[in-house]
């Protein structure tokens, strides 16, 4: 937690670099702040090339972590994680790397259905002791 609280104002300065904070702290919930944030943003050539980098980096071995948690679907950061991954596809353009990432979602998704799983529906879910809930989305 005092890793990501002093990280998070140095990185707030870039979008991108900050979501990807919140990824690897496990901070989803803020995360899903920043990318409906994003919304607000001009999005230039230079902002979605970084988010195509970033999709290529969830399917390196840092964020292993981030898709074996979206197994993990009645865990309550699911929610949040979801939402935010679902958040980064619908900024990219049809590219390779909204196909990586549209893959591994709908394997997600198909995942909740095959087990009969209903989704959890919430606009956000707080985790008790989560380093996300030091700081609010600016």
């Amino acid at each position: 937690a005092n890793v990501f609280a002093s990280l998070f104002p140095c990185w707030c300065h870039n979008p991108v670099a900050t979501f990807s904070l919140c990824l690897l702290a496990r901070a989803y919930d803020v995360a899903f702040c920043l990318v409906k944030r994003f919304s607000e943003l001009e999005v230039t050539v230079g902002f979605l090339m970084q988010i195509d980098k970033l999709v290529q980096l969830l399917e390196s071995p840092i964020f292993v972590h981030l898709r074996l948690q979206l197994l993990d679907i009645e865990a309550p950061y699911h929610a949040p994680l979801l939402k935010s991954c679902y958040g980064l596809l619908m900024l990219l353009p049809q590219s390779d790397a909204f196909r990586s990432l549209n893959d591994r979602l709908t394997t997600v998704c198909n995942l909740r259905d095959n087990l009969g799983v209903s989704p959890i529906i919430a606009s956000h879910m707080p985790a008790a002791n989560h380093p996300g809930d030091l700081y609010p989305v600016v």
